[in-house]
Order: C-alpha cells, then sequence, then structure tokens
C-alpha cells in the first residue's frame, strides 16, 4: 500500500508540472492544428481545439432549443475538440501513440462574439461561461429573444443554416521564452584588454569587472545577441537580463581569474570579492571563438482564440 501511495504522489507530482512549450510548434503531417512539446516530458504532446462543437457523444448533454411566435431560446452543450480522424494522424505523424496526445486546458474566457447582426438593439441575450475548461468539460452556452423580427432568421442558422460562427477569446498556461542570450568573445582579446588594465596591486574587484564587461561589449570584443519576450514586465525581464549578465561575467572569471589569496589594505566597502589575473592562462586558437548560451522560461498565461459553431446538431 505504502508503494501505491509513493506512485500515486510521484504521478501527481510530474501531473502538475505538465505545460506545453508554446515557442516550439512541432510539424504534424500537413494537419491543420497546432501541437506543441511538453516541457518536462519528452513523449508527451499538447494541441490546441480547433472549435467548439455540439455535443455528439450520447443523449446527456444535447443541446435544446424552443421556439414559438414570440420566443426562442437555445441552451447550446459543446466541447473544444479535435475530429479523431486528424489526431490519429497526428499521433502517426510523431510517431507516437494517440494516448501521448493531451489537449490544452484553458483557464478564462472572454469577449465572446457571434454574428454581429444580432446585437444588443435585437434584443437577443447570450450567456458564456468565464470560464471553460478542456475538451473534456461540457461548455453551455445560453441565447434567448422575444423579439419577433428575428426569431425566424435565428431559428433558421440554429437549426438548419450549419450554426451561429462565434468566437471567444480564451487564456492558457504555458512555457515560453523569456529571453535567450548568445555570447561569443575572444577570450585571447578579453585577455589581453584585462592585462592592459590590471590594477598596479594586481587586484580586480567585482564592481571593476562588471564595468569592464561593459566596456568589453560596447567595443564588440564580447557580442552578446539576445531574443526577449516584450509581453513581460520590464522590472522582471531587466531582472533576469541582469541574472544572466552576471552569469556571463561568472564564465569570463572562472576562465582567466583566481580568487586573490591576500587582500590589500584599504576599505573594501561595496567592492566584492577580489580576483586577480591567472598568470597560467594559455593562449590559442580555439580561445580566439568561443560561444555559449543563456537562457530563461517561465510559466506564463497566453491568449489565444477558439470558434464556436452553435448549432443544435
Amino acid at each position: 500500500m505504502k508503494s501505491l501511495l509513493f506512485a500515486t504522489a510521484l504521478l501527481l507530482a510530474a501531473q502538475s508540472y505538465a505545460y506545453p512549450v508554446i515557442d516550439e510548434a512541432v510539424p504534424v503531417g500537413g494537419q491543420p492544428i497546432s501541437v506543441y512539446r511538453d516541457y518536462n516530458n519528452p513523449n508527451v504532446y499538447w494541441y490546441i481545439p480547433q472549435s467548439i462543437e455540439p455535443w455528439k457523444r450520447d443523449n446527456k448533454y444535447r443541446s435544446s432549443f424552443f421556439s414559438d411566435s414570440r420566443t426562442l431560446s437555445f441552451v447550446f452543450r459543446g466541447q473544444a475538440s479535435v475530429e479523431d480522424s486528424m489526431l490519429d494522424d497526428v499521433a502517426k505523424a510523431l510517431g507516437t501513440k494517440r494516448a501521448n496526445l493531451m489537449p490544452i486546458a484553458y483557464d478564462t474566457s472572454s469577449n465572446f462574439i457571434c454574428q454581429d447582426f444580432f446585437m444588443e438593439q435585437d434584443h437577443v441575450t447570450w450567456k458564456f461561461p468565464s470560464m471553460i475548461g478542456n475538451y473534456l468539460e461540457v461548455v453551455p452556452v445560453s441565447i434567448r429573444t422575444e423579439n419577433p423580427a428575428v426569431i425566424d432568421e435565428l431559428k433558421y442558422h440554429l437549426t438548419g443554416g450549419g450554426g451561429l460562427a462565434c468566437t471567444v477569446e480564451v487564456t492558457f498556461k504555458a512555457v515560453s521564452t523569456a529571453y535567450k542570450l548568445h555570447v561569443e568573445a575572444n577570450y585571447n582579446k578579453v585577455y589581453e584588454r584585462f592585462e592592459a588594465a590590471a590594477h598596479a596591486e594586481g587586484f580586480w574587484w567585482e564592481v571593476d569587472l562588471h564595468t569592464m564587461l561593459e566596456k568589453l561589449v560596447q567595443d564588440h570584443v564580447i557580442t552578446i545577441t539576445s531574443l526577449e519576450d516584450s509581453s513581460l514586465p520590464q522590472s522582471e525581464l531587466d531582472k533576469k537580463i541582469q541574472a544572466a549578465t552576471d552569469e556571463i561575467l561568472k564564465q569570463i572569471t572562472t576562465a582567466m581569474f583566481a580568487p586573490a589569496l591576500k587582500l590589500p589594505s584599504g576599505n573594501l566597502e561595496n567592492r566584492g570579492k577580489p580576483w586577480s589575473l591567472r598568470a597560467d592562462y594559455q593562449r590559442s586558437e580555439e580561445n580566439n571563438h568561443v560561444s555559449f548560451n543563456l537562457d530563461s522560461s517561465k510559466v506564463q498565461s497566453k491568449q489565444s482564440q477558439i470558434s464556436l459553431r452553435l448549432a443544435v446538431d
């Protein structure tokens, strides 16, 4: 029993970190559907449902329709879904099992819009849930009017005209790139610049290293190419870029400096750790072209839109 509970706990923990990586869409054999890899599990793929269609699985959640000369009311029940045959083709293109394809669940929904000739002035009321789930859940929408001028037209679209074409904005959680940095440097030139600017006592301080690094970037001795998500709050993005800059500095100091064993006298306030250039640094052709990447990803709420076909069948 204990081992079963432990295994269940591990499964729940793994599921709690299940998110699609939405800036890495995968090829799906030409099918008109967006599919993304899972952040942790390489065997799991996430897809965005194409539209919300009338419930077809059984009669339990069938839509209901009523109309007479004075009133029309329609209670729609549907699912955000994808055709089964399309999912089979996607699984085949990915070389995986159909069970490894998961629908992306929505967090919120807003701005429900149907064909714009049914407006407020037509006295047609709409009710749509503020939150909808994934394709396993039933999405209810209700429509009602007592305006005889639009009853016949609405009845035609809902029962025989293919349905009302509607859209709703949705949000869902996914992993996306906050930033990517590609760093290229000529370590030999970097070392020579530090060597030429060395302090008389032979020590470098962290504050000096940061200043020198900025100068090397300005002089293109170190080149940093960045890709950033501009939708992030700027203050948060600045912190992440600063953390990445600190990592660049760490890699350079590791390659060219050693912690100083003897501290000079004087005020050390706000100067940081002392460093000294490595006497054993070896210039080489390899060090003429050093490059590395730094990146950061985070779980974010992303916006999308899904269509609804409001129809009895």
